[in-house]
């Protein structure tokens, strides 16, 4: 099964696509910006604030997906394409999360390395209750027939990396590693803010685990299948999750089976995301008759500007659900 408007999305981003590569054209694709600094193109917020925290002042790094939209149904704008273009270096998370910024790179009609961090990080496999039985038959479909399925549907392997601060230190040795290779003279810089980063990570996660220890209540319900990393490290169980396709409401045959999860499990609350429609949450809250908080798996935006203010954002959030 596959999304009502699969078609015509498809048809959107080929339309947006075209109109892109001529803007970039008529632009000229620069190679460089800023003069003389190679520039890297980083496909969302969490990644970019780590990116340009390794890059230091050598290199000109770039965000592609804006603070506030949702990574799962990105379509550029011409001008936003023309911002990455002459993009020497491309970082996304991988595993089907953002495959929109190989595709976004590769029509500015530039040479660049597109590099996958979220596979060389132990990638955890995704529950049954993460997924709902719709998406994984479809992922299990779209595994069977040697493809993928144009949105994002999640398949066995969790993209969401980054809200493991132990697995964003490691995605920060492979920064340093591929920045190293566009600017060999900036690698001991690379090197030395990489180490510092890891510190600041180890910091945070040590923050986070002390506090979370102290909540009294642990199981939840997500909007999707997003805090999956979060919930494994600092010991919570989801119990099942508002919308396994992010953007298409759940059925009411979906919404009767995450209520009856509800009440087996005795979730304490459910949480909403910014980036996508509330209401489907709204509507199982209260006939959960369950508190609904918000947890925002991307950030970038005010109060959430910086990987720490984001997962502590998120952590205030938990804290008030669950303590």
């Amino acid at each position: 099964m596959r999304y009502a408007g699969s078609v015509s999305t498809a048809r959107s981003r080929r339309t947006i696509t075209t109109l892109a590569v001529l803007a970039l054209s008529l632009a000229g694709c620069p190679k460089r910006s800023g003069g003389s600094k190679p520039r890297v193109a980083v496909s969302i917020f969490p990644l970019y604030d780590a990116a340009r925290r390794v890059a230091g002042d050598r290199l000109d790094v770039v965000l592609v997906l804006p603070p506030g939209r949702s990574e799962h149904s990105y379509d550029p704008t011409p001008r936003e394409m023309t911002r990455i273009a002459g993009s020497q270096l491309a970082l996304s998370v991988g595993l089907g999360m953002d495959e929109w910024l190989s595709r976004i790179v590769r029509n500015t009609g530039s040479e660049v390395r597109v590099v996958e961090i979220g596979p060389s990080l132990d990638p955890r496999a995704m529950t049954h209750e993460e997924v709902g039985e719709e998406a994984a038959d479809e992922a299990r479909e779209a595994q069977s027939d040697g493809g993928h399925e144009e949105e994002h549907h999640h398949g066995p392997k969790d993209p969401h990396f980054w809200l493991d601060p132990t697995r964003m230190a490691r995605a920060a040795d492979i920064m340093a590693r591929e920045f190293s290779r566009i600017d060999p003279q900036g690698a001991a810089s690379f090197e030395q803010r990489r180490a510092q980063f890891g510190r600041e990570m180890t910091t945070l996660d040590t923050q986070i685990r002390a506090r979370s220890e102290r909540w009294s209540k642990r199981t939840i319900v997500t909007f999707h299948g997003s805090m999956g990393y979060y919930a494994e490290r600092y010991r919570l169980t989801i119990a099942a999750v508002i919308e396994p396709f992010p953007g298409r409401e759940p059925t009411a045959r979906y919404i009767t089976e995450v209520l009856a999860a509800v009440q087996r499990s005795h979730a304490a609350a459910l949480f909403s995301e910014p980036q996508l429609d509330r209401h489907p949450a709204e509507v199982i809250a209260e006939q959960a008759r369950l508190p609904l908080f918000e947890v925002d798996p991307v950030g970038g935006t005010p109060g959430r500007d910086s990987y720490e203010r984001l997962l502590l954002s998120n952590t205030d959030a938990f804290e008030r659900a669950l303590r």
